[in-house]
């Protein structure tokens, strides 16, 4: 089991999302994430958002996780395993939320690849992800689209030159 907690990194042996080595019922790798007030208010100051649910009291107790930081936790899994080589078209994303998450509890990410297709000569990957609470209770389900690849993309990975974003300032 992977452990990220904090900034969203790719996975040190992350290998190179190509369309034929991607099988459905692949399981990701899973991982465990806690968001942080820094993180958090970061991601407040970007989204000009002052709900205080988010930095004070909730009708849960505390502050709780902002609905966008915990839409990427799917993404997050599956960097742990894949990089895009020389990036991806994010599709299209369905996310079902179930309850809220108190900010600095720690969630587990489990996700798998669900489908491929390739449709008007583009390659598409499908990946859906659970998110539940250190307690067992269901946070969200997630599923998400990524066209993988084009021709152009396909002839860039052959080179072997890898693009993975750079590692977060400090």
């Amino acid at each position: 089991m992977l452990q990220r907690v904090g900034k969203i990194m790719v996975g040190k042996d992350a290998k190179p999302l190509i369309y034929d080595d991607v099988e459905v019922g692949e399981e990701l790798p899973t991982i465990e994430m806690v968001s942080n007030q820094e993180l958090q208010g970061r991601l407040l100051v970007a989204l000009q958002d002052d709900n205080p649910w988010y930095h004070r009291e909730s009708p849960w107790g505390g502050p709780i996780v902002h609905h966008a930081m915990l839409d990427d936790f799917p993404m997050c899994a599956v960097l742990q395993h894949y990089q895009w080589p020389f990036g991806s078209v994010h599709a299209k994303q369905e996310t079902e939320f179930f309850n809220p998450i108190l900010l600095g509890k720690r969630v587990t990410v489990t996700s798998k690849i669900v489908e491929k297709y390739i449709r008007r000569g583009k390659q598409y990957i499908g990946m859906e992800s659970l998110v539940v609470s250190e307690d067992g209770t269901p946070i969200l389900k997630s599923k998400i689209i990524e066209m993988v690849g084009d021709e152009r993309v396909r002839e860039a990975a052959k080179s072997g030159l890898k693009h993975v974003p750079p590692p977060p300032s400090s």
